[in-house]
C-alpha cells in the first residue's frame, strides 16, 4: 500500500510539471508569428543571396566598383596610371586630364570538398583594364582582362597552387587606392608581374615559410599593337624552359591587424633567346611590411638584369638598381595617411646609348573608408623620367571612390 501511495505521489508530481510546462507554451504561443516571421525573412535573404555551381560547391561573388578622376601636367605614358613621363609633341601643349572605371574588378571564390586534412579552393577575377577598343569613343569601353585565376589545396603547413596569380617574387605593392589594377612604382622600383605559375608553399618553423614555383617565360618584348588571337611565340616561349621563382619569408600577424611584421627574400632566374643566343634573365629583392599600432612602414630593394617584364631597367633590357619604400600613419581605424619614394637607375655599360637612364617617383596620399565598404582617396605623384641628358617631369592627381561588395 506504501508502494502505491509513493507512485500516485510521483505522478501527481509529474501531470503538475507537464501543466506548467503546458501552460508557459500557451503563453509564448502569442510571439509564435512574428519569430516565424523573422525566420522567413532571414530564409528570403539567404536565397537572394545564394549563388549554385554544377558542383554544388559553395560560390561567392566579389567585386570592387572603381571611380577614377586624374589630371596629369606632363605628357604621361598612360594617363590613369603613368609609369614613365615622355617628351613633349611638337606644338601640343603638354597635360590631360580624364576620368574611368576600367580598374573595376568582379570575380568569384569557391570552396571545395576537403581532401583528407586539406582544403580546396578556387579564385578567378577580372578587371577591364585590358585595353580600348579601336572606335572613336573607345576610352569608355574598357575591355575585360584576367586578373588571377587559380586553383589551391592548403593544409595547416603546406599549400599547392596552380593558375595565374601575383608572382612569387617580390609580391609587396605600395598603398595605393588609384593604383588597383596595375600598382604603383611600376618602372620606378616597384617590380611586378601576375602570371601563370605552379607554386608549393611550406611552413617549415613557426613564422618562416617557404614559396618556390615555375612560371610562365615572358620575356617582356611584345611591341604588337593589333589585336591577336593567340600569344606569339617570343622571346620566352622560344627559350623552350620556364622560369623559376623561390621566396623566404618571416611572418608575424595578419596584414590587417594593428601588429604585424612580413619580410621576405626572393629570386628569379629565367631565360630568353635572341636571335640565335640564350640570354639570363634574373633578380633579386628584399621586401617588408612593419606596423605597430599608428604606425606603419614598407617597401622594396631590388637588383637584376634582363627584367623588363616586371618593370626592371625602365622596360628595358638592362642591368638596373632600385625600390621603394613608403611610411603609412593610422591617425584612426578608418583614416591612412602615406608617403614614399621609388627608383629604378640602369646599372649598364651601353646607359648612354640606352633611350631612358633613370625613373624617379615621389608620392603621397590619404584613403577613408567611409563604410567598410565604401573609400574614398585623394593621390598625388611626381614621376621624374631621365632620357639621354634631358629630364622629364609629370605631375600626377587622383581622387577616387570605390564600393566594395
Amino acid at each position: 500500500m506504501a508502494d502505491i501511495k509513493r507512485e500516485l505521489a510521483s505522478l501527481r508530481a509529474e501531470v503538475q510539471q507537464l501543466r506548467g510546462e503546458l501552460d508557459a507554451v500557451k503563453q509564448q504561443a502569442p510571439q509564435a508569428p512574428a519569430s516565424l516571421e523573422i525566420l522567413r525573412t532571414q530564409v528570403a535573404e539567404l536565397a537572394q543571396t545564394r549563388v549554385e555551381s554544377t558542383s554544388r560547391a559553395p560560390v561567392k561573388v566579389f567585386g570592387t566598383v572603381h571611380g577614377h578622376f586624374f589630371t596629369n601636367s606632363g605628357n604621361a605614358n598612360w594617363l590613369d596610371i603613368p609609369n614613365l613621363t615622355l617628351p613633349a609633341a611638337a606644338a601640343t601643349p603638354p597635360g590631360t586630364t580624364g576620368a574611368t572605371l576600367r580598374q573595376t574588378r568582379i570575380g568569384l571564390t569557391v570552396d571545395a570538398p576537403r581532401i583528407g586534412s586539406f582544403k580546396t579552393s578556387g579564385v578567378v577575377a577580372m578587371d577591364f583594364f585590358g585595353g580600348v577598343p579601336g572606335f572613336q569613343t573607345g576610352q569608355v569601353m574598357g575591355l575585360a582582362r584576367l586578373l588571377v585565376g587559380y586553383a589551391r589545396i592548403e593544409g595547416e603547413k603546406l599549400a599547392v597552387e596552380v593558375g595565374q596569380d601575383q608572382m612569387i617574387l617580390a609580391p609587396r605593392d605600395p598603398s595605393s587606392l588609384a593604383g588597383f589594377a596595375f600598382p604603383l612604382l611600376f618602372r620606378s622600383g616597384n617590380l611586378y608581374l601576375r602570371t601563370p605559375q605552379a607554386r608549393i608553399e611550406y611552413e617549415f618553423l613557426p613564422h618562416l615559410r617557404a614559396i618556390g614555383g615555375i612560371v610562365a617565360p615572358v620575356g617582356g618584348d611584345f611591341t604588337g599593337t593589333e589585336y591577336l588571337f593567340v600569344p606569339p611565340a617570343l622571346g620566352g616561349e622560344r627559350s623552350r624552359r620556364p622560369s623559376v621563382q623561390a621566396r623566404l619569408a618571416y611572418t608575424n600577424g595578419r596584414p590587417d591587424a594593428v601588429r604585424f611584421v612580413d619580410v621576405g627574400v626572393s629570386g628569379h632566374t629565367g631565360w630568353e633567346r635572341q636571335n640565335a643566343d640564350l640570354a639570363n634573365s634574373w633578380a633579386g629583392a628584399i621586401d617588408f611590411a612593419v606596423r605597430r599600432n599608428w604606425f606603419g612602414t614598407a617597401g622594396e630593394l631590388f637588383t637584376g638584369d634582363n627584367a623588363d617584364a616586371f618593370g626592371g631597367g625602365l622596360g628595358l633590357n638592362a642591368r638596373s638598381a632600385g625600390g621603394w619604400a613608403e611610411v603609412q600613419v593610422f591617425p584612426s581605424n578608418r583614416l591612412r595617411l602615406t608617403t614614399g619614394f621609388g627608383m629604378d637607375d640602369l646599372r649598364d655599360d651601353r646607359e648612354l646609348t640606352l633611350p631612358r637612364r633613370e625613373n624617379r617617383s615621389i608620392y603621397g596620399g590619404l584613403m577613408f573608408s567611409l563604410t567598410p565598404e565604401v573609400s574614398a582617396g585623394f593621390e598625388y605623384r611626381t614621376l621624374r623620367t631621365l632620357s639621354g641628358q634631358v629630364s622629364q617631369t609629370n605631375h600626377h592627381f587622383d581622387w577616387v571612390l570605390t564600393h566594395s561588395f
